[in-house]
């Protein structure tokens, strides 16, 4: 069974004292570098606690979970349908247009918790929790405004309705799970609200996902950082980003760490910069730049390369980023390394009959690496 809420908050309170204790001997730097995710998480869970306890069973204090939440909404429905259809028209065209629109939900693993006429909320995570929930929401994100588009042009061949349009909200949080609201579909807590004001503020055709969903998904799609969107019950303005489309390849670097805590990287700003700065040299100078990044397991090589690539996808111009990885399952295959940047820069699947066009006098390296 999970802990509960009060264990959770007990067992934060700890570990932050433990890292209160260590300020000496680790330094000021890194202990608020590591308090801060902490004390967030804990203000989270405090924050839980504030829904009335009469108002709830016994048990939901028991379900606190990381979930990921999908809104989606009719843009202009009530102007677009309603004004010109008989209730009765307009009723089937809704239900008939939310039930395919939803379909994709429950392809990634997803369950829809409400339909509110005109959209619907959905939870990925609950009641069963899966290491890719954020990505998969992402997944049937894009595919239900693929879906959109088929609906809209039989909307105008059909009835002649013009501009059918959908806009999505995606959010990642802890929450309190169960109640009477809902039942077991009962999900309470700030990131439902942060997730309804994304998709609020989605423009038509649009799927915003909030930084605590971006960290999950960092690598697997190409997005759009947009201006901070202000929401009740947060303090600070809140970093939203709108998803463009999957990337034809992923490289998601996976991090070591507290579920829900996102800690930032503390002592490798001077590298990280020499790593900017080789690649400033390279696209603007035209001089090739090879930098070795060298470290004893743990001190942090695997994240500092992944505050790079981060930062890289963040840029304004397009950067054409290879990447390679030596697997542990390659260990043996001769070539291994190369093999896999080409497979990443010519996104060869493993299945994938591979063409060779190579000079003759290097075919036969070549035929080595992938046969």
């Amino acid at each position: 069974m999970s802990p509960t809420l009060d264990q959770q908050i007990a067992q934060l309170k700890h570990t932050i004292a433990e890292m209160e204790s260590q300020r000496e001997s680790l330094g000021e730097e890194v202990v608020e570098a590591s308090l801060a995710p902490l004390r967030q998480k804990l203000e989270q869970l405090s924050a839980l606690l504030e829904i009335p306890r009469e108002s709830l069973p016994e048990t939901t204090l028991q379900q606190r979970k990381l979930v990921t939440l999908l809104f989606m909404d009719v843009v202009g429905s009530t102007s677009l349908i309603a004004s010109h259809l008989d209730p009765e028209d307009t009723l089937e065209i809704m239900d008939g247009a939310l039930q395919r629109l939803a379909l994709p939900i429950t392809e990634h693993g997803g369950h829809v918790t409400r339909f509110t006429g005109d959209g619907f909320k959905a939870v990925f995570g609950a009641p069963v929790a899966r290491e890719d929930d954020p990505e998969q929401a992402i997944y049937a994100g894009l595919s239900i405004l693929e879906s959109a588009h088929k609906v809209a042009a039989e909307l105008q061949a059909q009835w002649g309705i013009q501009g059918f349009q959908v806009r999505l909200g995606i959010n990642t949080g802890l929450v309190a799970l169960g109640g009477k609201t809902e039942a077991e579909d009962t999900v309470m807590g700030k990131p439902v609200n942060l997730a309804a004001r994304l998709e609020s503020a989605a423009p038509p055709g649009g799927l915003l996902i909030s930084h605590d969903t971006y960290r999950h998904v960092r690598g697997v799609f190409n997005v759009e950082p947009l201006d901070t969107i202000t929401v009740k019950g947060f303090a600070e303005p809140v970093q939203v980003y709108r998803v463009l489309e999957a990337k034809p390849r992923a490289f998601r670097l996976r991090t070591l760490g507290v579920e829900g805590v996102e800690t930032r990287m503390v002592g490798r700003n001077d590298e990280l910069k020499y790593l900017r700065d080789a690649l400033f040299t390279a696209s603007e100078e035209g001089e090739g730049q090879v930098v070795t990044v060298v470290g004893e397991a743990g001190v942090g090589k695997s994240r500092l390369l992944y505050e790079f690539q981060n930062w890289i996808e963040l840029l304004p111009t397009s950067v054409r980023f290879f990447e390679g990885r030596a697997r542990q399952e390659a260990q043996g295959v001769p070539y291994g390394l190369l093999r896999d940047l080409f497979e990443f820069r010519f996104q060869i699947q493993e299945n994938d009959k591979v063409v060779m066009c190579c000079l003759p006098k290097n075919i036969s390296k070549v035929e080595k690496m992938f046969n």
